[in-house]
């Protein structure tokens, strides 16, 4: 069961992302997230009204930070994406929110098997080849590959961003996990409505709330549900396994949208995101055999 949840919190979360990229062609990214939040709770409350039950205060409280946790990363990382190279953002980002549950798990005591724990490396692997972009400026000068010192600065910066963004979903996806033991359907509504606020202030400082698209709606209904049944997945599978492993399957979106891009837009995989999908398949059968 768990390897299942496994794979459909990767495909939940991949597919949220590549629909709310259709939507941000439309409305701001911030727009998209924010609203897809909103239709997220929705999806979560009705699981809670079908099988939550009464709620934990433990939970509720775990629920709220891994919520604050997401909010403030969906920030630093839309940050990072505005102000650095967008490549060194999401590659550092993806890495961080994978090994931060690696790291802590093991800290409080997991003990995954060697097979799991290649897995998880061989996953981080495939996704710095899968969203790695050349962070430096071509010059057709005989000089070849230079790099300004304004580039830096913008790549450093994106570094710093990607630290923070996926070092607050990895703490996300822990607190979920430690809220998830009495039951996941609470923490999930929990986490889901922490994420508002940071979100909303942002938001608010961008460009107010005014002037959204009708005809984006459905995408964002689409991304909320996706969002929503994948946060679902990843919390029953935690309740019965390692948060340490489990969580990787939320750093795996990256690859997902990739395919979800190929299939239904055709875009073509590049040669890096060709191997990178291999690599990603083969350390998922490792993490799904050795869990």
């Amino acid at each position: 069961m768990i390897p299942l949840l496994i794979v459909l919190t990767a495909l939940g979360f991949g597919a949220g992302d590549f629909l709310a990229g259709l939507a941000s062609k439309k409305v701001s990214a911030l727009t998209v997230s924010l609203y897809s939040q909103g239709v997220a709770i929705g999806v979560a409350a009705v699981s809670v009204f079908f099988f939550g039950g009464a709620p934990d205060p433990a939970a509720i409280g775990w629920g709220l930070a891994a919520g604050i946790a997401v909010g403030l990363g969906i920030v630093r990382y839309y940050h990072g994406l505005t102000h650095g190279t967008m490549g060194w953002v999401a590659t550092v980002m993806g890495a961080f929110s994978a090994l931060v549950p690696l790291g802590v798990g093991m800290a409080l005591g997991e003990r995954p098997s060697g097979l799991a724990v290649m897995g998880v490396f061989i996953i981080v692997a495939a996704l710095c080849l899968v969203i790695r972009r050349n962070g430096k400026a071509r010059n057709p000068s005989p000089g070849g590959i230079i790099e300004t010192d304004e580039e830096r600065h913008a790549r450093l910066a994106g570094v710093g961003d990607g630290v923070v963004a996926g070092t607050c979903f990895g703490f996300s996806f822990v607190f979920v996990g430690l809220a998830s033991v009495e039951g996941p359907y609470w923490p999930v509504l929990m986490a889901l409505a922490g994420s508002i606020p940071p979100i909303l202030v942002f938001r608010l400082r961008k460009a107010g709330l005014a002037g959204e698209r009708k005809g984006v709606w459905p995408l964002i209904v689409a991304v909320g549900i996706c969002q929503g049944l994948a946060f679902l997945a990843f919390a029953v599978a935690v309740a019965d396994g390692y948060f340490s492993i489990v969580s990787v399957a939320g750093a795996l979106s990256p690859v997902a949208t990739s395919l979800l891009a190929f299939i239904v837009l055709c875009e073509r995989l590049t040669g890096r995101q060709m191997v990178a999908v291999g690599v990603a398949i083969a350390g998922i059968i490792c993490l799904v055999l050795g869990v």
